[in-house]
Formats: structure tokens, C-alpha cells, sequence
């Protein structure tokens, strides 16, 4: 077993396959102390199951015989707490992937007589055994705090743990943590806090409250007094969360501004609760709503490599091609074509509705009901599909699967030390939280190990002015064209509409002035007649002019919504940008691996930068009823 400090993955107990990953798999992490009484131990297990119990219910299917989105739990298999999460996992059938600080020799060396036995026998059972990556690359530093070898392994693997489950499990008993500790209420503070350090031992802002901690309390038999070591100890669980508005205590507050009933006690680090939080319940939704989609029976190749990659990268190809397929053919396709409806049929309300005020034709309120009834019909369809939410949060998974698949074969490391979801801004790392679960979750399912592929290569397809597979720069340079010219469409539609709204009401004044000249002159005028029926020329001129300010206001600018000089703009900065880059490449190539990973973590960071620039602004252009 290829197990070393690099991050290497491998298996145990199940041969070396390209395995996909079809499913993204929900993650529970766990943390705990090691002396626990034996007496607390069937209590404690039973309430890691409810847990466990709990995240399987949010994670079952929302669709008529599907299958349910998978639980994986991943512990460090360190004697008491992890062992006994083990067990639960075990019991509730859900697979367990061991996450090591070290190799099984040395590890093996760190438990107590009697419990070293157990580590092969648990080993054995799990789905993968890894050792984890050093995450912090702090080694040095953090030596001079005083901390040693062994703790500073332990502490790159609650990091891990952390960084990387949905939930944390925490059989803690509420000690604080330390300023460079390892233990359970450092683990828990990585996951609610994201406390650890980044290369260059400073602090990196991660999305606060993108992993909830399940907290049972526990005894622990050297902070237990003699007398209290009997009693039956009240176990339960809160789910602990960061308090967003958490400020300094010591600070004055803002007597203007007084809170809700209803919020969060500034004064207060965290929020404890007994119900699972919704942040959560969100991010597990979004997976399974996901995970439900129809699977694609041909991957779109990203890259067309003379052998086969790791699971992982397997993974990522599968999840991209399936994404994409769902964003566009599923979600945009209706989401385009309800937008237009709505256009269509608001349009034909105004008409309707002059027609019903101003030619008194009254039995069209009917048809104009009838016309309102069919936009919010439209509008719950399209609610109830979710397609305008769906296309954004499917386009945007596409987009991060992607980045990462290149990236991780141009930087060839283990991926799960640079996630491209990493590299979102703060505001945006905080809107895409389940995409950011989604890939560390794959990373943590299925097998990495390192490729040899041609750098120059990847390049090529992943920026370059290739078709097929199509690189960023020929995607920018055919988007910009379609755009632009799909702009200048629109721009002359716009300008027409204008123009005939002008002519319409300046030809209403004319036959106005018309009308006036006649009646001083007390001459006949068809002005002051009717057109037909009972409709009058004045309430027809009125009629048509309202429609076509109507037609012009929702046809005009792409539908009442997003505006094509906007993606225009996008498209030939971006166009720029990878031209740049793709020329950049030939003089970096020849660099150190240093240089060339920082240059491919430039283009990962623009890439996903740009691509949480386009959620925001698409995110405002939801189905509306605008009438």
C-alpha cells in the first residue's frame, strides 16, 4: 500500500479499478477523545446512530424509485471516540473511509496495550484507507510553538476531516481548544471556525458555517471527580453552528439599531440547537436534487489521454458531462422558454386590458383573466421546476468540475490540497457551499494517485483555441461573435420598437391637432368617429400605442432580462484574458513546478472568480410576472 506524505490514496480490501462515482456522496466526519467510561459507550453510540440516522433521512431521494444519495463517514480510526463512530457507522451500514496522520506502523505504535489489535481489524472493514495530506505545510513553524512531530500529524488530519465532511460528529466534553492544538475541540473549531493556517502560517478565510458540528457531550474520566463517575450521564446532541453576527462582547451597542425577537444574541460565538441547521438541510438538498437527475450514458471527454485516469479524475469527467447535460438541455431549455412566454403573454394582457378600458369592450376582462391566470400558472411551473435555480447551481458545478479536472492534471498532486472551490472569493465561497462539498466529497470517495500527462497538452485543451474538446479561449472568441451579433439584433429591435412607439404618438398628436382645426372650423373629421363598431379612432390609437410600449418594453432588452452587452463585456475580457494566458504558457512551461503551479492557480482563480461573478448577476434574473 502506497501510503506517504505526499497524499497518495489507496485502497484496501478492493482492487484498483477507474471506478466512476455516480452519485456524490453526503460525508460525516467524526472527532472525539480517547478515555471514555465503559459505561457511556453504548450511550454515546446510540447517539453517533441517531446522527447518522438523521443525515440519511435528509439524504433520501426525492424521486419515484431512486436511489437514495449515498452517507460516508470519514474517521481517523484513533482509539475511543473514532473507534466508536466506527462501530455506528458500521452498524448502520454506512461505508467508512480511514483517514490516517501517518503510516499503520507507526500509527499502530501510538495506541494504548490492549487497543493496538483493533486498528488492523477496523482497517479491514473500511471502504479505503489514505494517509492524509499535509494541508497547513507548517511543519517548521509550528515546531517552534513547541509543537512535535506526531501532534502536528494529528492535526493535519482534523483538518482534513473537517475541511472536507458536511457534518462533524464531536464527542467532546466542552474543554476549549488550544491556540495550535490537535484535539477534538481543535477539530471542531477547523470546522466551524476554519482556525488552521495556510502556507505562509496566516489565517485563510474559508466560508463560515459551511460544516455544522453535531456536539455530544461527553465525560471524560480525567476531568470526572470520583463522585460523579456512578451517575448515569444525560446525553444528547446540539447542533452547533458560528453565530454570524458574533461581535466582541466588551463592545457598545448600537442603540439605534434594535434586533428581532427572533435574532441571534450578538454576544454569542456560536448557536446551539436541537433541530439539524438549515444551511445544512440546503447543501444536502442541492446534492440530492443533483443526484437525482438522470446519470449521462457518454462522458464528454476533457481530455482524451492514451490511458485511463484515476477515479477521481474519472469522476470529475463523469459529474462534468452529466452537470452541463442538466444545467442546459433540463433547466435552461425551460427556463428560456418560459421567460419568452412570460414576455408573450404579458404583452397580450396590456392588449387585452386597453381593448377591455379604453374601447369599453368589456367581455375582454375575460380573455385578459384568462391571459393573467396562464403568466402565474407559467410562473408556479416554473417555481415548482425550480429550472431558473437549478440551471444556475448545475452550470456553476459544471464550471468548478472542470477547473478542477485540468487543474489537477497540470498540477498533479493530490487534489484534495487545492480544491478549485478554494479559490472563490469570501461572498462566493459562501453562496456555493454544496459545490464546494461536492468535489472534496469525490475527492474523498473515489481513488487519486498521481498521472503522467503532457502539461503542454492540458494547456492546450483547457485554454486554448481548440474546438474539440473546446478550449476557454475558442469558447470566449464563439460566444463573443454569437453575442455580439445576437446584441446587435436586439439593439435594432429595440431602436424599431422606439421608432414606432415616436412615430405611433406623434401621428395621435397630429390627429389630435387635426381633430381641433376641424372642430373650431366645424368641418367633419374621421378623427371623432369610430373606426368600427363602437370603437372610436382615439381609443384605437390609445390601444395600439399602449401595446407597443408594452411589446417594446419586454422585447426590446432579451426578453425584459439579462443584458447581452453585459455577456459581450464578459466574453472579450475573458477572450483577452485566455489569449494572454495560452501565449504566457509557452515561456512558462520551461519554469520551475513552483512557477507553473502558481500560474495554473491564477488561471483556476480568474476561472472560478469569473464563473461566481456570472451566478450573482444571473441569480437576479428569476422568473417575475412584471406586467
Amino acid at each position: 500500500m502506497n501510503e506517504n506524505r505526499e497524499g497518495a490514496i489507496a485502497s484496501r480490501g478492493e482492487p484498483k479499478t477507474n471506478g466512476v462515482c455516480e452519485k456524490i456522496p453526503v460525508v460525516i466526519g467524526v472527532t472525539g477523545h480517547r478515555d471514555f467510561f465503559e459505561g457511556d459507550k453504548p450511550l454515546l453510540k446510540e447517539e453517533v446512530k441517531k446522527i447518522i440516522r438523521a443525515v440519511k433521512e435528509q439524504c433520501k431521494t426525492r424521486r419515484q424509485g431512486g436511489d437514495d444519495t449515498p452517507v460516508i463517514m470519514l474517521n481517523a480510526l484513533a482509539q475511543g471516540g473514532d473507534m466508536l463512530c466506527a462501530d455506528a457507522a458500521f452498524e448502520e451500514n454506512i461505508p467508512v473511509y480511514a483517514v490516517l496522520p501517518c503510516k499503520e506502523e507507526k500509527y499502530i505504535t501510538s495506541f494504548d496495550p490492549g487497543e493496538a489489535e483493533k486498528l488492523p481489524l477496523y482497517l479491514k472493514k473500511c471502504k479505503r484507507v489514505f494517509v492524509c495530506p499535509d494541508a497547513e505545510r507548517n511543519r517548521k513553524w509550528l515546531a517552534e510553538t513547541g509543537m512535535d512531530a506526531d501532534s502536528y500529524e494529528y492535526r493535519q488530519v482534523g483538518i482534513f476531516i473537517a475541511k472536507n465532511s458536511h457534518v462533524v460528529i464531536g464527542l467532546w466534553d466542552g474543554t476549549p481548544p488550544g491556540a495550535y492544538g490537535c484535539g477534538a475541540a481543535e477539530v471542531i473549531n477547523f470546522a466551524l471556525e476554519h482556525t488552521y493556517l495556510n502556507a505562509d502560517h496566516l489565517f485563510s478565510p474559508g466560508s463560515i458555517n459551511d460544516t455544522a458540528v453535531a456536539w455530544i457531550k461527553c465525560r471524560r474520566i480525567k476531568h470526572t471527580p470520583i463522585s460523579e463517575a456512578e451517575k448515569k450521564p444525560e446525553i444528547s446532541t446540539k447542533w452547533r453552528t458560528s453565530n454570524l453576527v458574533w461581535y466582541d462582547p466588551s463592545a457598545k451597542p448600537d442603540e439605534d439599531k434594535k434586533p428581532r425577537k427572533d435574532a441571534p444574541d450578538p454576544k454569542k460565538r456560536y448557536i446551539d440547537s436541537d433541530e439539524m441547521p438549515e444551511f445544512l438541510k440546503a447543501v444536502i438538498e442541492k446534492t440530492v436534487n443533483y443526484n437525482d437527475e438522470d446519470g449521462v450514458p457518454e462522458v464528454k471527454k476533457l481530455w482524451d489521454a492514451d490511458k485511463p485516469l484515476d477515479g477521481y479524475r474519472e469522476s470529475l469527467r463523469y459529474h462534468y458531462a452529466k452537470a452541463d447535460k442538466c444545467s442546459y438541455d433540463k433547466n435552461q431549455t425551460k427556463y428560456n422558454f418560459l421567460l419568452k412566454l412570460l414576455a408573450i403573454l404579458a404583452t397580450l394582457v396590456a392588449l387585452t386590458f386597453l381593448m377591455y378600458d379604453d374601447a369599453s369592450l368589456y367581455f375582454m376582462i375575460f380573455p385578459c383573466t384568462a391571459l393573467i391566470i396562464a403568466i402565474i400558472t407559467a410562473r408556479v411551473a416554473g417555481s415548482v421546476g425550480n429550472y431558473h435555480a437549478n440551471y444556475i447551481d448545475f452550470r456553476a458545478l459544471a464550471e468548478a468540475l472542470r477547473i478542477e479536472f485540468y487543474m489537477s492534471l497540470c498540477l498533479n498532486e493530490n487534489p484534495v490540497e487545492t480544491h478549485a472551490c478554494e479559490l472563490y472569493t469570501w461572498s462566493q465561497k459562501t453562496d456555493l457551499v454544496w459545490i464546494d462539498k461536492a468535489l472534496k466529497a469525490l475527492a474523498v470517495a473515489a481513488e487519486i494517485s498521481k498521472t503522467d500527462v503532457d502539461r503542454s497538452r492540458v494547456i492546450d485543451l483547457w485554454i486554448g483555441n481548440n474546438p474539440k474538446p473546446e478550449g476557454q479561449l475558442h469558447y470566449h472568441k464563439k460566444k463573443l461573435f454569437q453575442n455580439a451579433k445576437k446584441a446587435a439584433g436586439y439593439r435594432r429591435l429595440s431602436h424599431s420598437f422606439m421608432m414606432i412607439t415616436v412615430g405611433l404618438y406623434f401621428l395621435l398628436f397630429a390627429f389630435e391637432i387635426g381633430s381641433y382645426v376641424c372642430a373650431t372650423a366645424n368641418l367633419p373629421y374621421f378623427w371623432n368617429g369610430n373606426a368600427f363598431g363602437e370603437l372610436s379612432w382615439r381609443s384605437l390609437g390609445a390601444i395600439i400605442i399602449g401595446t407597443a410600449a408594452a411589446a417594446s418594453l419586454l422585447f426590446s432588452s432579451y426578453w425584459g432580462k439579462l443584458s447581452l452587452d453585459r455577456k459581450v463585456d464578459d466574453n472579450t475580457k475573458m477572450s483577452a484574458f485566455y489569449a494572454a494566458a495560452f501565449a504566457r504558457w509557452d515561456e512558462v512551461k520551461t519554469r520551475s513546478d513552483e512557477e507553473i503551479a502558481k500560474f495554473v492557480k491564477e488561471i483556476a482563480r480568474e476561472e472560478i472568480t469569473e464563473n461566481g461573478n456570472w451566478c450573482s448577476y444571473v441569480n437576479e434574473n428569476d422568473l417575475e410576472i412584471n406586467i
